[in-house]
């Protein structure tokens, strides 16, 4: 098929998708967020008489929706589950709880809107290739890949709309995050390497660290966290077969609403006290509150495996330092499963790379981790692997896999523009124009990853 006539394909491909979206939610503007006005007098009202005080109305008012767009380029994900410090609300905005709580609803309208913003594919001719791929998969397709955990067999099965998937813009979901996981781990990881590695799925956070209570905790409140890991815990006690006490490298991938990363737990010695975990996130995400309930289960394994009582405030485990490092960061607003994979994938195929010298002033730059065309590969990659572990078998599709992602890498050795950058310049211009020169490092690393997730500040937005 020639170039003029794939064209049009990908033309109508995202016209169709964008008049989708257009046809389904009406612009910000247009839109009416105010509940009638009897209804809130009414409401209003109520509130007085049961409390004995004035309070505001539960509306979005017109001001709030003002706010929100002069601030489009620091929300990164719905405020609800974002950092609050990417929103620029004031610490003492009245309305700013019940503008996140009771009115999500403005924020996934805000949301689609700036899904065209960043749903966007710099390479044509992959995303081409990834659809061409359609041609070859039928609605029946299965694949179902088993593999051992402890004693017990099992299986994953991939169908064909998990394939689908794969096809830009859309999110990659458990299905093909699990596979791909659990493929890297029994697949791609040598005897030695896979003996000493454990990768959770991607439902094992979700339950030990239930997010919609996790949200409603202050990040000091350590009583409230302790014992929202107490009910979670006796959820998922009995999901894992194997001793992870003897495991070095523990992968936790983290399914947030609509976002997805990773966090890894490195035991250095024979005690889970001897750790270090770094959180990978494609957008600069991080909730320390997560990382505490990890850290909580570290110390239960622990105590489990010597038979002592469990006191995670008086545990050394309590102590292990968590990293956030700078690793190489999504420029639209879809691929973040594809970067947990290559977090993950990168980071096994050489673990010493992130986990050497990140306590030093110039450590937390991990920019190198891999090249940006081979997260940009990524859905095409995987598409392929899919398709031949049907029709090839699982040996040769495994060869062609390897085979596929070496040349990538190869190829980009030596091209410095295929590795996401910080301007070292430009944040010096921004510490001085902060006079914040003389900043502690730890003040520090907050600016660098606060820079570090401004928009403007994008080597590939530009």
């Amino acid at each position: 098929m020639s170039e003029q006539q794939k064209q049009p394909n990908i033309i109508n491909y995202f016209q169709q998708y964008k008049q989708g979206i257009q046809n389904a939610f009406k612009i910000l503007e247009e839109v009416e967020f105010e509940v009638p006005e009897e209804e809130v007098k009414q409401k209003v009202q109520k509130q007085i008489e049961d409390q004995e005080q004035p309070i505001e109305p539960k509306f979005i008012s017109q001001a709030d929706i003002r706010r929100a767009l002069e601030n489009f380029d620091k929300l990164i994900l719905t405020p609800l589950y974002s950092d609050p410090k990417y929103l620029n609300f004031e610490s003492n905005d009245r309305t700013k709880r019940q503008t996140q709580m009771k009115h999500q609803q403005m924020w996934d309208q805000i949301k689609l809107q700036q899904k065209e913003r960043f749903a966007r594919f710099q390479d044509q001719e992959i995303l081409e290739r990834i659809l061409e791929l359609d041609s070859q998969l039928k609605e029946d397709y299965e694949y179902n890949f088993q593999f051992s955990s402890g004693t017990q067999k099992k299986t994953i099965q991939i169908k064909y709309h998990d394939v689908l998937k794969l096809n830009p813009p859309n999110y990659l979901n458990d299905g093909i995050i699990n596979f791909y996981l659990k493929f890297i781990e029994f697949e791609l990881l040598d005897e030695s390497l896979r003996s000493k590695t454990y990768i959770f799925n991607t439902y094992f956070v979700e339950k030990l660290c239930p997010f919609d209570k996790l949200q409603t905790i202050q990040q000091n409140d350590n009583h409230r966290i302790n014992e929202l890991f107490k009910q979670s815990y006796e959820h998922i006690k009995r999901w894992v077969k194997e001793d992870l006490t003897e495991k070095e490298y523990l992968l936790f991938p983290i399914n947030l609403p609509e976002h997805w990363s990773l966090l890894i737990a490195h035991k250095q010695s024979k005690s889970f006290q001897d750790s270090v975990i770094i959180y990978l996130d494609s957008f600069g995400i991080i909730d320390q509150k997560l990382v505490t309930i990890i850290k909580m289960y570290l110390h239960k394994m622990q105590c489990d495996k010597i038979q002592s009582d469990v006191n995670y405030n008086d545990s050394p485990i309590k102590q292990i330092p968590a990293y956030q490092l700078l690793v190489p960061r999504q420029v639209n607003y879809v691929d973040c499963g594809a970067f947990l994979l290559e977090y993950a994938e990168s980071f096994l195929s050489n673990p010493n790379y992130l986990l050497s010298d990140f306590e030093s002033p110039e450590g937390i730059y991990k920019l190198k981790l891999f090249p940006r065309t081979l997260v940009n590969k990524k859905r095409l990659l995987m598409k392929q692997l899919l398709i031949e572990l049907v029709e090839l078998g699982k040996e040769q599709a495994l060869v062609n896999y390897k085979q596929r992602r070496q040349e990538i890498i190869e190829s980009c050795y030596t091209n410095e523009d295929e590795y996401d950058k910080i301007d070292q310049d430009l944040f010096k211009e921004f510490l001085n124009q902060k006079n914040s020169i003389s900043v502690n490092s730890e003040q520090q690393r907050s600016m660098l990853l606060d820079f570090y997730m401004n928009p403007q500040q994008n080597y590939y937005e530009q």
